[in-house]
C-alpha cells in the first residue's frame, strides 16, 4: 500500500478568579483524591507485581466493520475495532470504571487517512448535573514505542522490560484519569497517529494529535456516548500542544458543544524547547522529534539526514522502540552535540534547514484563538518547556480575545535538569484544575 495515497495505511501494532484559578476547592476534593491515589496505588502495584493480567470486563459492544469491510471512501472518526481493556486504579466501590481500547480513523496535517487507536473510559459513579460530561484527554510524553501507549499503559500501569534494552512502562497520568472519572465523568484519550510505513508516532505534531482527538471523540459516539455530552479539553506538555491545537481550531463540523480547556506547559515553539532540553535528562525528547520529521516531507528527510551523523541516525532509531523512561536512560544529559556530523547543537544548524524550520513554524500555536475559556499554565522554573513560550501564547491568545485563565507556578527550583520542574506543578494543581475544568464544562448544561 502507498502511504502517500489518501486511504488507510497499514497498522502496526467553577470559574475562579482569574489572577489565582488555583484557589478553586471542590466539595469533597482532597477525599476524592485520597481514594483515587489509593485506588491507583493498588492498581499500579497489582500491575507490576502479578504474573496474570486480571480478566477484562466483559462490556456489550457494538459490531464495528473491519478494516477490510470499510466503504470505499473512509471517513475520519470511523470505528475500525474496539474491545474491552481492564483499568489499573479502578475497584468496584472505590473507583467503579471500565475501559475500551479503540482503533479507529483519523488523520496527520496532510491529510493522509491513518489507523489511529486510543481508548474510552467509561465512568460507572452517578452523574446528576445535566448530560454527563466527556473530558477529551491528550496524553503527555509516555514515549513513542507502541507498549507505551496510553491506552496500553493505562491496562499495565507500572511494568518493566528487559529487551531489546532496560525500559519502564509507566501510567504516570493515571491518577489524573482517575480523579475525571471519580467525579463521574467519562473520559476519551489519544494514542496519537503514527505514520503508516513506519510506524513512528508523529511526536509533537500538534495539529495531527488535535485531530485525533477529535476523531476519537467520533468513535466514542459509536460506542454510546452520547451527542448532547459537553467536551472539556485537558492537555499538559506534548498533550498541551495537541489540546492548545484543538481548542484554537475546533473542526468545523463538530456538532459537539466544547465548552472549556486546561492547557499546560505547551511546547508551542518546539524549535526552543529543543534547545532548551538539550543536555538534560529528557534529551530523549530531541530524538523523538527527529524520528517524525524522519518520516515527514521529503524535504525535511534530507535536511535532517543531513545534519545527523551515524551516531545520531542510531540514537534516533533506538529512541524509537523506548518509553520515556528508557530514553532517559539511554539519553540522559546527552548533549545532541554527539548526534551531528558538525558537532553542533541540533538547535544552531536550524538557519540552514528552511524545510525543517518551516515544519517547526507549522507546530507553532497562537495564529487563532480560542473561543470557549481557556485556563492556560506554565512554571517559572520549568526545565522541560520554557516558560517565556507560554507567556507570548497568553499574550497572543488574548489579543485575539481569547478568554484566558492564567497561572504562573512558582514551584521552588529543583537543579540538575531531572523533569522535576516541569511535573512537580502539574501533580500539586491537578486536583483543583480538574475541577475548573467540570465546573465550566458543566455550567451550561447543569
Amino acid at each position: 500500500m502507498n502511504p502517500g495515497k489518501t486511504e488507510i495505511g497499514t497498522f502496526s501494532t467553577r470559574t475562579p478568579p482569574s489572577s489565582q484559578p488555583d484557589s478553586v476547592r471542590y466539595a469533597g476534593a482532597p477525599r476524592v483524591m485520597a481514594r483515587v491515589l489509593g485506588a491507583g496505588a493498588l492498581g499500579l502495584l497489582h500491575a507490576r507485581t502479578s504474573h496474570t493480567p486480571r480478566p477484562a470486563p466483559r462490556l456489550p459492544l457494538p459490531r464495528v466493520a473491519a478494516p477490510g469491510k470499510l466503504s470505499a471512501v473512509p471517513q475520519r472518526g470511523d470505528l475500525l475495532a474496539a474491545r474491552p481493556i481492564s483499568l489499573v486504579g479502578t475497584h468496584p466501590s472505590l473507583l467503579p470504571a471500565s475501559g475500551t481500547h479503540l482503533t479507529y480513523v483519523s488523520a496527520d496535517s496532510r491529510g493522509r487517512l491513518l489507523p489511529t487507536t486510543g481508548a474510552l473510559l467509561r465512568s460507572h459513579r452517578p452523574w446528576q448535573r445535566g448530560p454527563r460530561p466527556l473530558i477529551v484527554f491528550a496524553p503527555s510524553t509516555q514515549g513513542v514505542a507502541p507498549s507505551c501507549d496510553p491506552s496500553a499503559s493505562c491496562a499495565v500501569g507500572i511494568a518493566a522490560r528487559l529487551r531489546p534494552h532496560l525500559d519502564l512502562i509507566m501510567a504516570y497520568e493515571q491518577p489524573v484519569i482517575g480523579l475525571f472519572l471519580a467525579s463521574g465523568a467519562d473520559v476519551v484519550l489519544t494514542d496519537y497517529p503514527r505514520d503508516p510505513a513506519t510506524g513512528t508516532q508523529l511526536y509533537c505534531e500538534h495539529r495531527a494529535g488535535a485531530a485525533a482527538l477529535v476523531d476519537a471523540v467520533r468513535a466514542a459516539r459509536t460506542l454510546g456516548v452520547s451527542e448532547e455530552a459537553p467536551l472539556g479539553v485537558w492537555g499538559f506538555s506534548q498533550g498541551g500542544g495537541s489540546a492548545g491545537a484543538l481548542l484554537e481550531d475546533p473542526p468545523s463540523d463538530c456538532p459537539w458543544p466544547v465548552r472549556a480547556g486546561v492547557v499546560g506547559a505547551p511546547p508551542s515553539r518546539l524549535d526552543e524547547v529543543l534547545r532548551h532540553v538539550d543536555g538534560s535528562l529528557v534529551t530523549g525528547v530531541i530524538a523523538y522529534s527527529l524520528a517524525a520529521f524522519l518520516v515527514d516531507e521529503p524535504a525535511i528527510q534530507g535536511e535532517v539526514c543531513a545534519r545527523l551523523s551515524p551516531a545520531g541516525i542510531a540514537a534516533v532509531e533506538d529512541a524509537r522502540s523506548t518509553c520515556a523512561i528508557g530514553a532517559a536512560l539511554r539519553c540522559g544529559w546527552r548533549d545532541s552535540s554527539t548526534w551531528t556530523r558538525d558537532g553542533q547543537p541540533l538547535a544552531d544548524t536550524l538557519d540552514d534547514a528552511p524545510a525543517l524550520r518551516a515544519a517547526l513554524t507549522r507546530r507553532r500555536l497562537g495564529h487563532t484563538a480560542p473561543t470557549v475559556p481557556v485556563l492556560l499554565w506554565c512554571s517559572t522554573h520549568d526545565d522541560v518547556v520554557p516558560p517565556a513560550q507560554v507567556r507570548a501564547l497568553r499574550a497572543d491568545w488574548e489579543a485575539r480575545g481569547a478568554q484566558v485563565s492564567w497561572r504562573e507556578n512558582s514551584f521552588p527550583r529543583i537543579p540538575g535538569q531531572l523533569g522535576i520542574n516541569h511535573f512537580g506543578p502539574y501533580y500539586r494543581h491537578a486536583v483543583n484544575d480538574a475541577f475548573w475544568l467540570l465546573d465550566h464544562v458543566t455550567k451550561e448544561t447543569g
